[in-house]
């Protein structure tokens, strides 16, 4: 009996990590690198790890991680921050509580606090959005509902086109999804981390770039702001 659940465990760890998926990406402004994001999907938990590189470390000293825990359809359970830059440091938990449409934040810093505030009972964080996006069959034109900082988003997506583009796959062909915001609740916007501070934005769009196979990997991604766009580029994809 030992040996054959020990069997088990060995397989159920196995295929844990066989279904495990890991993107690197790197943010650049006016084709400099400013950011080193590594996500990592595995066991319904996004771990994001955001590191300032080059000049931008000297200046921000960025070194960010945003768990995402999810159930079913990438809908957000719970939800941790651990932001620590230059003169600002944030460590918070946020748990959803999707009958009661209510979501709790517990702030350990700067300063203690409880806040409760009300969600939609669709709304996800940005990059349990961001891998919903992927899996929803007709990408063509709907609706996300997003928490971003305390507020609750309607994000509307439409696919505007497919492009053939270089990637580290070499060039291949992709869906191109415009995603636009719109503020419902009337809370105030907060200010804070520099990587997810802007990317929720009534006045900014952000377009993506997925493969167009069935794995649909987010190969690039442009979030407009002017005069010039802020670029995420894929560079390194494991599954």
């Amino acid at each position: 009996m030992m040996k054959k659940l020990l069997i088990n465990l060995i397989f159920w760890a196995i295929l844990s990590l066989a279904v495990a998926e890991e993107l690197e990406l790197h943010i650049k402004y006016l084709g400099i690198p400013m950011v080193k994001v590594n996500i990592v999907d595995e066991q319904n938990t996004i771990t994001t790890k955001a590191n300032a590189v080059g000049l931008a470390g000297i200046a921000a000293k960025m070194n960010n991680t945003y768990i995402s825990s999810y159930n079913g359809e990438y809908l957000t359970t719970k939800y941790s921050k651990y932001i620590f830059q230059k003169d600002y440091t944030e460590e918070r938990q946020t748990n959803y509580f999707r009958e009661q449409k209510l979501a709790e934040r517990i702030n350990f810093k700067p300063r203690e606090e409880i806040v409760n505030y009300p969600i939609n009972e669709q709304s996800r964080d940005f990059f349990a959005a961001l891998f919903y996006l992927r899996k929803i069959d007709d990408i063509t034109n709907g609706n996300l509902w997003l928490d971003a900082n305390k507020s609750i988003w309607k994000t509307h997506y439409e696919k505007v086109g497919n492009e053939k583009i270089k990637t580290i796959f070499g060039k291949i062909n992709t869906i191109m999804v415009k995603l636009t915001f719109e503020k419902i609740s009337t809370l105030p916007k907060e200010n804070t981390d520099m990587l997810t501070n802007n990317l929720v934005n009534e006045e900014k769009s952000l377009l993506l770039w997925f493969s167009s196979d069935n794995e649909r990997i987010p190969v690039r991604a442009e979030f407009m702001m002017r005069p010039f766009p802020v670029v995420w580029e894929l560079k390194k994809y494991e599954k």
